[in-house]
């Protein structure tokens, strides 16, 4: 799957450069006339999602809950109705708040009407389970949970519950990450998404 995803992103690349600059086709990039400039509270929307815990057993404590931190950005989004797609930037070792200065989302999301949406990792930041970060990480048992096929379920399952919430079916997702963020999940995330939503 991941050889996949990098002969589409080659492909994709190849074919936006054969159209050309007079094209009307949205390519994304950095805008590297604009200044980024921190994004202000008053446009984001903070909520938080009752996340399982565990993903893969069925043992009773695997179904504990624990609130998941996220964000979304409308000022770009033209709506559900207009299949504009939602930009999901996936969280790596660090706080929600670190992430939102991230500019390539808020670069592209206005040629592309997108919806931006930031997804906090889990054990970072809020979103801690077992209530705070010493006991979540007071030892092997709670730590156990820190995983990355753990965080791959998670945001799979909180951007399945945005799209259903706004009643955005037909908007695609496009994962964005980098490093950690980026290159353990994309091609894991994009598998589960296509199953899950079919």
């Amino acid at each position: 799957m991941e050889c996949v995803i990098y002969v589409l992103l080659i492909f994709s690349s190849s074919l936006v450069l054969s159209i050309g600059e007079g094209s009307k086709i949205p390519r994304l990039g950095a805008l590297r006339s604009k200044k980024l400039t921190s994004i202000s509270s008053e446009s984001v929307a903070k909520f938080y999602y009752s996340q399982t815990l565990d993903h893969f057993n069925h043992r009773p404590e695997s179904h504990t809950i624990f609130c998941q931190r996220y964000v979304m950005d409308f000022n770009y989004w033209a709506g559900a109705n207009s299949t504009a797609p939602i930009f999901a930037y996936l969280g790596a070792e660090e706080a929600l708040d670190d992430a939102l200065s991230i500019g390539f989302p808020r670069d592209n999301a206005p040629r592309f009407k997108a919806l931006i949406v930031y997804l906090e990792h889990r054990y970072y930041g809020k979103s801690m389970p077992f209530g705070s970060g010493k006991d979540a990480l007071r030892n092997a048992s709670t730590l156990g949970y820190l995983s990355s096929a753990q965080a791959i379920a998670d945001y799979a399952a909180i951007l399945l519950h945005i799209k259903k919430k706004l009643s955005a079916h037909d908007s695609p997702i496009i994962v964005i990450g980098g490093s950690y963020g980026g290159s353990k999940y994309l091609s894991e995330l994009v598998e589960i998404l296509f199953v899950l939503s079919y």
